[in-house]
């Protein structure tokens, strides 16, 4: 198992590059010039951004958040940029909480834990950011979920600009 632990990172981001229908997500990471990619589905963006924030609402009762802390981080630094070189493509994805510290835990994958067929056990990344950084993440994360392909509103799959063959007017 390789461990990269990012402790106390200056930017987390989780976004996509390239144009709706042939782009490609990652969360990323920055530390005094560290970067670590990793390589996601869409599908993992969009619940990670949901369940970080009723994570982090929920915790806010007994760890209220800093006044002004969430204003503390510019929306530009949750942005992934290139070169978006993924170290990994996670497989699980989990959030925790240091009180002590104040900072919240995103864990990444690179094999599930009942992966029998996996040579070694992969990469864990360990990303440790401030809450606002995991606001501000999360709030990208839906945007650039959100700027893919329209729906069709018939069958809700993505319409693609050349052309979209819908399964309900079959």
């Amino acid at each position: 198992m390789s461990i990269v632990e990012l402790d106390g990172v200056d930017s987390l981001g989780a976004g996509a590059i390239g144009e709706p229908g042939q782009r490609v997500f990652y969360i990323q990471a920055d530390k005094r010039g560290t970067r670590l990619t990793v390589l996601v589905e869409k599908e993992q963006v969009a619940l990670l951004a949901e369940e970080a924030v009723a994570f982090l609402d929920g915790i806010a009762d007994d760890h209220p958040e800093p006044p002004g802390e969430s204003s503390a981080v510019h929306p530009s630094a949750a942005q992934v940029t290139e070169p978006a070189v993924p170290l990994f493509r996670a497989r699980m994805i989990g959030l925790g909480y240091e009180p002590d510290r104040g900072l919240v835990l995103l864990e990444l994958r690179e094999h599930a834990d009942d992966d029998d067929d996996a040579e070694d056990d992969g990469y864990i990344a360990r990303i440790f950011a401030t809450r606002a950084q995991v606001r501000a993440m999360a709030a990208r994360g839906i945007d650039a979920v959100a700027g893919g392909r329209p729906p069709c509103p018939l069958c809700e799959f993505p319409m693609d600009p050349a052309g979209h063959i819908c399964p309900r007017w079959n």
